[in-house]
C-alpha cells in the first residue's frame, strides 16, 4: 500500500532519461538501448576483448599472446559507449545507487568462465576517495554479482594502501604507473588455492584488473576478472 501511495506521488521514472515508467529502473527504450551494446562473441579467451570481425570463434588476441595476463580469464558484460557510459556516471559519481542492481544483473550474465569462482572480491576504494564518494561502486556491483550467482563477497582482505589520480585521462602507461603498488592482502590465507572472482565498473587498459590481479596471485589465488562494461583500447 505504502509503494502503491508512493508511486502515485512520486510516479517512477526511467533513471536514464527520466521518461515514465511502470515499473523497473529502465524504460523498454533505454533496455533495448542496453542490448545493442552487449559484448558477443568471437572474443579473446584471455582478456575478454571483442574482436571487430563477428564471424569466428573466441581466440586469442596479439597483446595476450605476447603478454602474460596476471589473471586467467577477464569478461565484461557491455561496450563503455552511449548509454552504458551515461549509466556508470550516473552510478559512479552522481551517486544513482538505484542502477546498482541492474547493472549488476547485467554484468552478471557476463560470468561465463572455464571454472566456477570460490569468492567475490571488488576493486577496493582507497578511505580518502570512499569519503569524498560515499560509497564504491565496485562492492555495490559485487553485492549483486553475489545475489544472482550465490557466491559470497570479501571486500575486507584486498585494500587499496595508496590514494591514486583518478585514471580517466591518464594514458595507458600513465595508468600502470599510477596504480603500481597500490594495493595489499591483509590475510593473504584467505585467497590461497581460490578462485577469485575480481570485479570492477570498467576495464580500459587493464592496469587496475592487472595489479589486484598481481596481488591476489601472489597470495595464492587463481583469479577471474568480471567488469560490468569495456571501454576501446587506449
Amino acid at each position: 500500500m505504502l509503494s502503491a501511495l508512493l508511486n502515485i506521488v512520486f510516479p517512477p521514472v526511467c533513471a536514464l532519461c527520466e521518461t515514465d515508467i511502470a515499473d523497473g529502473v529502465f524504460c523498454l527504450k533505454c533496455n533495448d538501448k542496453f542490448s545493442d551494446l552487449k559484448i558477443t562473441a568471437p572474443i579473446c579467451r584471455s582478456c575478454g576483448m571483442p574482436f571487430t570481425n563477428s564471424l569466428g570463434p573466441d581466440h586469442t588476441c596479439g597483446k595476450c599472446l605476447t603478454e602474460k595476463m596476471p589473471f586467467k580469464e577477464a569478461r565484461s558484460a557491455l561496450f563503455y559507449d552511449k548509454c552504458v557510459v551515461e549509466a556508470v556516471h550516473g552510478f559512479k559519481y552522481h551517486g544513482k545507487v538505484i542502477l546498482a542492481a541492474p547493472l549488476g544483473r547485467l554484468t552478471s550474465q557476463a560470468a561465463l568462465f572455464s571454472s566456477r569462482p570460490d569468492v567475490i572480491v571488488p576493486v577496493p576504494l582507497h578511505k580518502k576517495r570512499l569519503r569524498m564518494r560515499g560509497f564504491n561502486q565496485s562492492l555495490l556491483l559485487a553485492n549483486e554479482i553475489s545475489k544472482n550467482l550465490s557466491i559470497s563477497v570479501d571486500f575486507k582482505n584486498l585494500t587499496r594502501i595508496r590514494h591514486t589520480e583518478q585514471q580517466i585521462n591518464l594514458t595507458a602507461q600513465e595508468r600502470e604507473k599510477n596504480v603500481s603498488g597500490a594495493f595489499e592482502i591483509v590475510d593473504k590465507a584467505a585467497f590461497k588455492a581460490k578462485k577469485v572472482l575480481l570485479v570492477d565498473d570498467v576495464y580500459t587498459t587493464g592496469a587496475t584488473i592487472k595489479e589486484c590481479s598481481k596481488v591476489l596471485k601472489k597470495a595464492g589465488a587463481e583469479i577471474f576478472a568480471l567488469t560490468l562494461a569495456r571501454a576501446a583500447m587506449v
